[in-house]
C-alpha cells in the first residue's frame, strides 16, 4: 500500500498502511527534507513517529509540530515535500 498524504486548510492526513495520522495545520512549525536516512535525532525518542519503510533507498521528510516529530520514510520525497508546503 502506498502512503497518501494530503493537506488541506486545517490539517494534514498521512495514511500508511494501518495507519491514520492528522495533524491540525497550527500545530505544524516545521516541514524540511533530509536525505541522510541514518541518521539519528536529537529529540526525546518518545515523541518521535516514524512513518515509512527504510527498505531500499528512501529519503525522509521532517515533520515538526509543537509536541511531536515526524520521520517520513519515502521515495516520493519531492511529492510530499510539495504537498505539505502548499
Amino acid at each position: 500500500m502506498a502512503m497518501r498524504v494530503t493537506k488541506n486548510d486545517k490539517e494534514v492526513s498521512i495514511k500508511w498502511r494501518v495507519a491514520d495520522i492528522v495533524i491540525p495545520n497550527e500545530d505544524i512549525v516545521s516541514v524540511k527534507e533530509d536525505t541522510n536516512i541514518y541518521a539519528s535525532t536529537n529529540e526525546d525518542e518518545a515523541n518521535v513517529v516514524r512513518i515509512g519503510s527504510t527498505f531500499g533507498k528512501t529519503n525522509r521528510i521532517l515533520l515538526d509540530t509543537k509536541d511531536k516529530h515526524y520521520i517520513i520514510y519515502t521515495h516520493n520525497d519531492k511529492k510530499i515535500l510539495n504537498e505539505l508546503s502548499k
